[in-house]
């Protein structure tokens, strides 16, 4: 080798540069640690990435044996050695499993290395051979994650279905072939709509397709169709996967069975919707023997009971705000001879028809009540004493004339109404005080004739 012989290239010869000035260009910017042994293994040349990749300086590695470099050296290397200069031939990285070589401070680093014999003729200690050592640690661990990855994805619960951007299959995991069915060789190569159902409208697969390959993540819940044919449920996540370009390669789809979720959930809903209207039907029920209790089942008033427990109330209520508090006693005139003459249910007619007359006509805050017989109360609060008495002679002139529309009077006597009405006094110890007190005033409108209304104060 001449070295001023200058080296040419596609446009011409590299004029100024001598092979030995290039060579040593080459080597010291290779971005890989080269090394330079003669024939008994003693190193002539390191370029400067040793000293970054093992430490070492130039001036530290020259004319020591290579096997200073190597963990485990001795006899077994030299032999290895002397093979390859028997038969010399490129040994490239990648051919081989990563290997180690050692530190400076001991330690061992991953490498690569590719093994290339020098023809250098005119030196002494040749044949030479050239060894390329590169960093193995990044491709190792690279090469370990992608294998963690590949057991992951291997053994993950979810299923997991990566496709083309046509929706053609091109892997699957256990996980799938366990949800839909299929083996794994069964699905790779077919499009994904080898799963699907007729649950769907064309425009929800649209809406899906749109989704992802705008570049957006689709998530919802799908219905497809397992091997058998069976119809199965899953939550999906479908997300597009980009090149170093920025365009969509491929699709991963992360795929959850929920059938039996779904079909717990919805057997949930069926027992809450039943429970629902169980518990209703109760509460009608509850309602309607609550009614029962407070509530006469001939005229649908209130009941004594009922009337016990509200008026107390309704006294302390008006003595604490000082509100007026009416009470009317009613009873029918002449209604003992009318179910004589006529029989008891003429007589059921004209109570339903008093009650009637007093559920029109009271306020909502009023309370009506049968308290046994033809003797009816009327609790009124915030009603003034006069009022009352206007109240009871109008509903005595309104009952007559509903009498009168029964059509019996040819036959028996119409019934009237005498009245007795009374206000809440503060000095009124019970709720008997009161009542007595209606009471009185109801007699003396039966003393004095019947059909008329008394007041007593």
């Amino acid at each position: 080798m001449s070295d001023d012989s200058a080296p040419t290239n596609e446009n011409g010869p590299l004029t100024g540069l001598s092979r030995s000035a290039l060579f040593e260009a080459l080597c010291q910017n290779s971005p890989d640690a080269v090394v330079v042994v003669q024939r008994d293994g003693t190193i002539v040349f390191v370029n400067q990435r040793c000293v970054a990749l093992l430490g070492y300086t130039s001036e530290e590695l020259l004319g020591k044996a290579v096997e200073v470099l190597v963990p485990h050296h001795g006899r077994d290397h030299r032999q290895m050695r002397e093979r390859f200069h028997e038969t010399p031939r490129p040994r490239h990285m990648g051919t081989r499993p990563v290997l180690g070589a050692r530190h400076k401070s001991g330690a061992i680093v991953p490498v690569d290395i590719s093994l290339s014999p020098l023809p250098l003729e005119g030196f002494e200690g040749g044949p030479f051979t050239q060894a390329v050592v590169r960093d193995a640690e990044y491709h190792q661990h690279f090469d370990q994650d992608r294998v963690l990855q590949g057991v992951a994805m291997n053994a993950a619960a979810n299923g997991i279905v990566i496709t083309d951007t046509r929706g053609v299959i091109e892997w699957v995991n256990p996980a799938v072939t366990r949800m839909t069915g299929y083996l794994a060789e069964e699905l790779v190569g077919q499009h994904t709509r080898i799963l699907k159902s007729e649950v769907h409208q064309p425009a929800f697969y649209q809406d899906l397709w749109q989704t992802i390959t705008a570049g957006e993540t689709w998530y919802g819940e799908i219905s497809n169709c397992r091997k058998d044919g069976t119809l199965y449920r899953e939550e999906q996540h479908i997300s597009p996967v980009r090149g170093e370009d920025g365009v969509i390669t491929h699709f991963i789809a992360i795929k959850q069975d929920v059938t039996a979720r779904k079909e717990a959930e919805e057997k949930l809903q069926e027992t809450h919707e039943e429970l629902t209207i169980r518990l209703r039907e109760i509460e009608e029920l509850h309602q309607k023997l609550r009614e029962e209790a407070i509530r006469d089942p001939l005229t649908r008033l209130f009941n004594r009971r009922y009337l016990r427990e509200t008026l107390a109330r309704e006294m302390s209520r008006a003595k604490r705000e000082e509100i007026d508090l009416a009470v009317l006693a009613i009873d029918i005139d002449h209604f003992k001879p009318l179910n004589d003459t006529m029989g008891h249910a003429a007589g059921d007619a004209v109570l339903v028809a008093l009650a009637e007359l007093l559920q029109s006509s009271i306020r909502e805050s009023d309370i009506a009540c049968r308290m046994g017989g033809d003797e009816l109360l009327v609790v009124m609060p915030r009603m003034s004493l006069d009022m009352a008495q206007e109240r009871a002679h109008e509903w005595r002139a309104e009952f007559i004339r509903r009498q009168q529309s029964l059509g019996n009077a040819d036959r028996a006597p119409v019934c009237t109404l005498s009245i007795g009405v009374t206000n809440i006094r503060k000095d009124d110890p019970s709720i008997d005080a009161l009542l007595e007190r209606s009471d009185r005033a109801l007699y003396q409108a039966k003393r004095q004739g019947r059909d008329r209304v008394v007041t007593e104060a």
